[in-house]
């Protein structure tokens, strides 16, 4: 027992007499790497969202684009019809009435009558399949029903026959009509070309439209060629 604590002095004695390593290693402030590696992290959601905002202004515009060149199109057609309703002998109020008609992809929200919809089928088919059986099922079908189109089809030829721009307006209307012009020649000499212009401020209703382009409606044209042969129409000769 004796020895025992003799040995465990002397031992102690030894620690307290070595010298002291000035290599050691000394304890330094907390490392900054989980800091760095936060803001790393934070850096690159802060780049994702602007790149994610870019792609969608992108797209909006492109989607733009493509409603201009599409809208464009639709009024070349309505220039169309209305050089055909001419060259058939109609005066200039069935002319911009066939016009407008044909148009109608382009004017927006119907305004006469009012229309509520009410395809309780394709609400419970969104509420209840999933997007993807969605769209198999839509396009799979291949006589679609659209209550509005049967509405529009069934008063277009009561628009048509309107003696009048107030009976013809209480009949069918757009909000965006008024915003399409017609222009038609009025002394047309049999077999000259008759050229009918048909132009329409088209509004801009994309979102962040404002980004590309400065005004809220663009500026569109149509315009159609045909030759002059009504007075074959309106010949009273006996054939």
């Amino acid at each position: 027992m004796h020895t025992s604590c003799e040995s465990r002095n002397g031992r102690l004695s030894a620690m307290r007499d070595a010298p002291v390593s000035l290599n050691r290693p000394r304890r330094g402030p907390p490392s900054v790497a989980p800091r760095a590696a936060r803001a790393k992290k934070g850096q690159s959601l802060i780049e994702a969202c602007i790149a994610m905002a870019v792609i969608c202004l992108v797209f909006f515009g492109l989607f733009q684009l493509s409603q201009l060149a599409a809208a464009r199109e639709i009024l070349h057609h309505a220039a169309a019809r209305g050089a055909r309703a001419k060259t058939v002998g109609f005066n200039r109020f069935m002319v911009a009435k066939a016009v407008r008609v044909a148009a109608i992809p382009n004017s927006g929200r119907m305004t006469e009558p009012v229309f509520v919809n009410e395809n309780w089928a394709l609400r419970d088919m969104v509420a209840t399949m999933q997007p993807g059986e969605l769209w198999d099922e839509v396009l799979n079908n291949t006589d679609p029903v659209s209550a509005q189109e049967n509405l529009e089809s069934a008063r277009i030829p009561w628009y048509m026959g309107a003696e009048n721009w107030a009976r013809a307006e209480y009949i069918l209307d757009y909000e965006d009509w008024d915003a399409i012009g017609t222009s038609v020649p009025s002394l047309i000499a049999d077999g000259s070309i008759i050229d009918v212009n048909v132009s329409q401020r088209y509004p801009l209703r994309i979102p962040l439209h404002r980004t590309f382009y400065a005004g809220d409606t663009v500026d569109l044209r149509g315009l159609s060629s045909i030759e002059a042969h009504y007075p074959l129409y309106l010949d009273d000769q006996d054939w």
